[in-house]
């Protein structure tokens, strides 16, 4: 289809970190254990890094300590660098350390293969660590838990779905797998299980806002909008400063048609973090509303902060094309095609405009002349202002347009030499203040017309 711009987020689960928003982290690297009182270099330790690190040192740099002894304290260590902005390269060497002089450490071989698919960098590699840890610790459940995520992110899901299935059966209570396997039965198109699921996870632990924002996800794709809504919404009270779960509410009202509601999300979602897709997703809500010109304000800001954001042109392109400007929506149809070459919409809506353009011509259609009476009060042909060409697409507006213009001349004509001074500053005044205001967030274009209209009708009679 290409008449409906297509979310720039159709799911929580798309162009986001797996572990960062979906799946959370499945075990922090801090290992099970009473704390310990003081700095000691113990397993657990709650101490602070720069406390825990010289601790850790004094035993990993005494020769006399046995090799799992300094393998214990340097995997330690690695957790203190882990909780440290910029420390994961020194906590992985710590790791690398710690497995050299241990090679059959199960917890170091996790570890390290957890740290790397927290980097984001070689998968496969994560995938053979947390292997090595399965081989030498065939009941550690959150070496499977893990390599389940790291096969998720791979999109290997059945490998992933194995996995998570043997961590519940050696850890029946572990809410996290139960939710990691949620989000692969979403993945995979299974969204009863999904939704199954992650219900568990949420009766082993009710205060996991992902877990929440991941099952409304597939209410919304069942069409269950209302529990979407609903789940969305604990997520936000569970945790309201993740810009996503305002970000996912906005797409489940935007679904529902209720695009105030949307729009007041994504703004709520923008304050937390100014992200192309949620400047996507509320230009897409705008543009729906009929205000054309404030979607496109908001498609063009996405794109300042990311030229290469695909699914953006992409629904510029139907802007454009309400707006009959075809060759504006076939150039943005194009670039969304380079950028993401997978695009079935862009592909449909680029068919469509060169069909367009074949039988109609590159140029938009011109409206009825300002001397017709049916048009605007002013020459489309030579309007500059974003705010014009968008009155000029738009019949309805254009009609406003006109009635206000007409309904002015006479209320001035009527009007005494003092009040026709005070009229003619109130129009100059809307009219600046509709020039200035278009395109910003939240700026109702019609809405304003409409106002100016009565008043000025309330003048006249």
């Amino acid at each position: 289809m290409c008449g409906m711009p297509p979310s720039a987020q159709t799911s929580p689960f798309a162009k986001i970190s797996l572990r960062t928003f979906l799946l959370g982290a499945a075990v922090s690297l801090i290992l099970a254990a009473p704390a310990s009182a003081g700095t000691d270099c113990v397993t657990g330790s709650k101490a602070a890094p720069a406390e825990l690190v010289p601790a850790c040192s004094a035993i990993i740099d005494q020769a006399s300590n046995s090799s799992s002894e300094r393998a214990t304290a340097l995997l330690v260590r690695a957790d203190a660098h882990a909780r440290t902005s910029g420390g994961l390269t020194q906590a992985l060497r710590d790791i690398d350390r710690a497995i050299a002089l241990d090679g059959k450490n199960a917890k170091a071989w996790r570890l390290r293969g957890d740290l790397l698919r927290e980097a984001g960098g070689d998968l496969n590699r994560a995938a053979s660590d947390l292997s090595k840890a399965i081989e030498l610790d065939p009941q550690d459940a959150e070496a499977y838990e893990l390599r389940g995520v790291v096969y998720t992110t791979q999109r290997r899901l059945d490998r992933a779905l194995a996995d998570y299935d043997q961590a519940i059966k050696l850890k029946p209570d572990d809410a996290q797998a139960w939710s990691d396997r949620g989000v692969n039965y979403y993945l995979g198109g299974d969204n009863e299980k999904a939704i199954k699921d992650l219900s568990e996870a949420l009766r082993l632990d009710p205060n996991r806002p992902r877990s929440y924002t991941n099952r409304g996800a597939a209410y919304k794709k069942l069409g269950q909008l209302d529990k979407a809504v609903a789940d969305d919404g604990e997520a936000i009270r569970l945790d309201p400063k993740v810009p996503e779960y305002f970000d996912n509410r906005g797409l489940t009202y935007a679904a529902m048609k209720e695009y105030d509601k949307a729009i007041a999300d994504y703004d709520q979602a923008l304050r937390l973090a100014p992200r192309p897709n949620f400047f996507t997703n509320r230009g897409d809500s705008y543009q729906l509303k009929g205000e054309l010109g404030t979607a496109l304000s908001d498609y063009e800001a996405a794109l300042k902060i990311d030229p290469n954001f695909a699914q953006t042109y992409n629904n510029r392109a139907v802007l454009y094309k309400k707006m009959g400007e075809r060759k504006k929506a076939l150039a943005d149809y194009e670039t969304a095609l380079k950028l993401d070459p997978g695009n079935e919409n862009a592909a449909a809506g680029r068919r469509t405009m060169i069909s367009e353009i074949a039988k109609f011509g590159a140029e938009p259609p011109r409206p009825l002349a300002a001397n017709s009476g049916n048009g605007p009060s002013f020459d489309c042909a030579t309007a500059r202002r974003e705010v014009e060409k968008v009155i000029c697409a738009d019949p309805q507006l254009g009609v406003l347009d006109r009635q206000i213009a007409e309904t002015y001349e006479r209320v001035l004509k009527s009007a005494s030499k003092r009040s026709a001074g005070d009229l003619r500053k109130t129009q100059r005044d809307f009219l600046s203040m509709r020039n200035a205001s278009f395109g910003r967030p939240g700026y109702d274009l019609r809405k304003v017309m409409q106002d100016r209209l009565q008043r000025l009708n309330a003048m006249e009679s």
